[in-house]
């Protein structure tokens, strides 16, 4: 685990530049999960401004609100997911679909009468989507798969706003 998170902060510096162009928008998303329903979520974008590679970092937040079938058990269940994506050229300058992987931190705990119990797991993501550059706003539709960490199928949508150059 250690070593996992080692690389991930030598891949964030390493990934991150220095120049002050870097494209920022910051946004909401709604996401349904095949093992844990409904979830709301933050998500922020980072454009990384290399010339000859279109990438961005995308992290995001959801809460879950998985669906309980008995009565007096607490389920909590959230995930952490950071990703870097590739901009896949289109002659619509109104769409850009991306592909790409990630880290994915999944949380989930069951607190009831009879047992309290949480787990946090790190998984792998492979994520793929399009947004919809139309203005301020731009919409966004995502489906990501979860190899080990939450380990599921996740469908999200959202919008996300400009706020101008990154750092």
């Amino acid at each position: 685990m250690r070593r996992l998170l080692v690389a991930v902060c030598l891949a964030a510096f390493v990934l991150v530049p220095s120049a002050a162009y870097a494209q920022l928008d910051l946004g909401g998303q709604l996401s349904w999960a095949d093992d844990f329903d409904l979830g709301l979520g933050g998500r922020v974008v980072l454009g990384l401004p290399f010339e000859q590679v279109p990438l961005e970092a995308i992290g995001t937040f959801d809460y879950f609100f998985p669906d309980e079938d008995a009565p007096g058990v607490d389920v909590t269940y959230w995930e952490l997911n950071t990703n870097v994506v590739y901009r896949i050229p289109v002659q619509v300058p109104m769409l850009t679909p991306y592909a790409g992987a990630g880290i994915n931190i999944a949380h989930a705990s069951v607190d009831s009468d009879l047992i309290d119990m949480s787990d946090t797991e790190v998984g792998i993501n492979l994520l793929g989507g399009i947004k919809y550059n139309a203005g301020p706003v731009t919409p966004f539709g995502e489906l990501r798969f979860e190899l080990d960490g939450g380990e599921q199928f996740v469908l999200g949508f959202g919008a996300l706003f400009n706020v101008g150059p990154g750092f």
